[in-house]
């Protein structure tokens, strides 16, 4: 019995759903957390982003940097979804209000490959709650 003389069964995290969140890292547990928030959103996920095709991202904000690119400086923010990373390039900008570590945001812009990474140059962008 549950609490309130309720049976384990009708409680919403059964003993097999815990048993996995202790046993599983904090890498998966943020990975599963990216999924369920971004993953339902009706835009591609980014490990099946398409190349050479506009397309909407959607994610977390997990780095900012600025990088020089062509001698001008660029901010650089890599988002994740929980399938995979991708990196939105800002030329000429050093900031963006609101775009901060942990903030959501949806990316539309087209996707290349670039070092290894998918990369999409000043896509147009909206932050979410």
């Amino acid at each position: 019995m549950g609490t309130a003389g309720a049976p384990l069964e009708s409680h919403p995290m059964g003993l097999k759903d815990l048993k996995r969140r202790f046993s599983a890292s904090a890498d998966d547990l943020d990975r599963g957390r990216l999924q369920g928030r971004y993953c339902e959103l009706g835009h591609a996920r980014i490990a099946e982003a398409p190349y050479r095709t506009p397309t909407r991202l959607g994610g977390e904000v997990q780095s900012l940097r600025v990088v020089p690119r062509a001698g001008s400086p660029s901010l650089e923010i890599t988002i994740s979804d929980g399938t995979g990373k991708a990196v939105a390039v800002f030329t000429g900008r050093r900031r963006i209000a609101g775009l901060d570590c942990g903030r959501g945001v949806v990316l539309d812009g087209v996707v290349r490959a670039e070092r290894g990474r998918l990369v999409l140059l000043n896509p147009a962008y909206t932050l979410l709650p």
